[in-house]
């Protein structure tokens, strides 16, 4: 069996994986959304059987609060649920120099220059030695130069392969490190608009509410793209997932040319579109963070989108009318909430005309289940 379930996370990210026999299977989680929506992932985990209650992996894709803020919470929260986890993938401040490396626990200077990083300080408390361990304590970096290849398998056979951050990007987020780990794990709760600007993130402009029918999906695709700069966002950890001959792209909110090159270095020397099972769209969906190139670059059935558009509106119709236009007949477009941002897609007419599926979740607060094999 291989699942993803995208869990309830307002604007951010909570992915739940299963792999491996459906009576016995492994999990990975892929980020906690922000420190409000952190009780779903609390209900999930509470929900298995005491012995079962183990993370073969658990990322934390990048230091923006919608990510972020519910890790903090899963790992001070961490024993009295009784979870034990494999391996935690999180790039810190001491990975953001080149060569730099999980320090001893007995370090007096663990943190460098953030005496405050929190989640840091919980990463160390957990057990140093399985932050990062899948490369030895370094940085999860896609290597400068060659072809790709998938990381040591985790338990179950599960391979993952590195797509996203470059240690060019993780150098450019040095200067505003301290403000963006403040954000995430100094204030409590979710971002308001006006402390946006700590993530390294802007808003993106208004779009046109008065429309009336349809929407125009050809003209909003060959919208010019403008790709995404957040320093945040083009830090983010992104994976390629393979297991039971499936492959999922999971994003996080990695910036397109980064995407497009790491693709690319998967592929080799085969032309064509690299076939996958599913993408999760990065950055929820961001015009900015979806082109048309992109989607040319693969042959996917399934598109998912994590956000209830309670931040920047999350996701934007450029995004997904590229999808629409450049993934082929019969996409499927699979939302996690259904909200007035999304509504739109679920047009009978436009179904009809540009042959593609959505999908929302049955009730408010469930999230959305994808089986990509039993």
């Amino acid at each position: 069996m291989f699942t993803i379930e995208l869990l309830p996370a307002e604007f951010g990210d909570a992915i739940w994986i299963e792999y491996g026999k459906r009576g016995a299977p492994h999990r990975i989680l892929i980020d906690c959304g922000t420190n409000a929506v952190y009780p779903a992932v609390r209900e999930r985990i509470l929900a298995l059987p005491p012995a079962e209650r183990h993370l073969e992996l658990f990322v934390v894709t990048h230091v923006d609060v919608d990510h972020i803020g519910g890790a903090m919470a899963l790992l001070r929260d961490r024993e009295q649920l009784g979870l034990t986890i494999g391996d935690i993938w999180f790039n810190g401040y001491v990975h953001l120099a080149p060569g730099g490396k999980v320090p001893l626990p007995e370090d007096d200077d663990i943190l460098g220059a953030l005496q405050g990083e929190a989640l840091t300080e919980l990463i160390m408390a957990h057990n140093p030695a399985r932050w990062n361990a899948a490369v030895g304590g370094g940085a999860l970096v896609v290597p400068d130069e060659g072809p790709l290849a998938p990381l040591p398998a985790l338990p179950g056979g599960m391979k993952l392969t590195l797509l996203s951050p470059t240690q060019r990007h993780l150098d450019r987020l040095r200067p505003v490190w301290e403000a963006t780990c403040k954000k995430a794990g100094i204030i409590p709760g979710a971002a308001t608009a006006a402390e946006s600007g700590l993530l390294g993130e802007e808003g993106e402009p208004d779009e046109d509410d008065d429309i009336l029918g349809d929407l125009n999906v050809d003209q909003l695709a060959a919208t010019p793209f403008k790709s995404d700069a957040a320093r945040p966002n083009a830090s983010s950890i992104a994976l390629l997932a393979e297991y039971d001959k499936q492959r999922v792209l999971l994003a996080g909110d990695a910036l397109v040319p980064v995407l497009m090159d790491a693709l690319a270095r998967v592929r080799g020397k085969v032309r064509g579109r690299l076939p996958l099972a599913a993408l999760k769209l990065s950055h929820h969906g961001s015009r900015g963070n979806t082109s048309l190139d992109l989607v040319k670059a693969v042959k996917c059935a399934n598109w998912l989108v994590s956000s209830n558009g309670k931040q920047f509106k999350h996701p934007n119709r450029e995004a997904i009318a590229r999808v629409i236009k450049a993934g082929g007949s019969g996409v499927g477009l699979h939302f996690n909430y259904r909200t007035e941002f999304n509504d739109v897609w679920d047009s009978a007419s436009l179904r009809r005309k540009h042959k593609y599926k959505t999908h929302y979740p049955a009730d408010e607060g469930m999230g959305i289940r994808l089986e990509l094999s039993k």
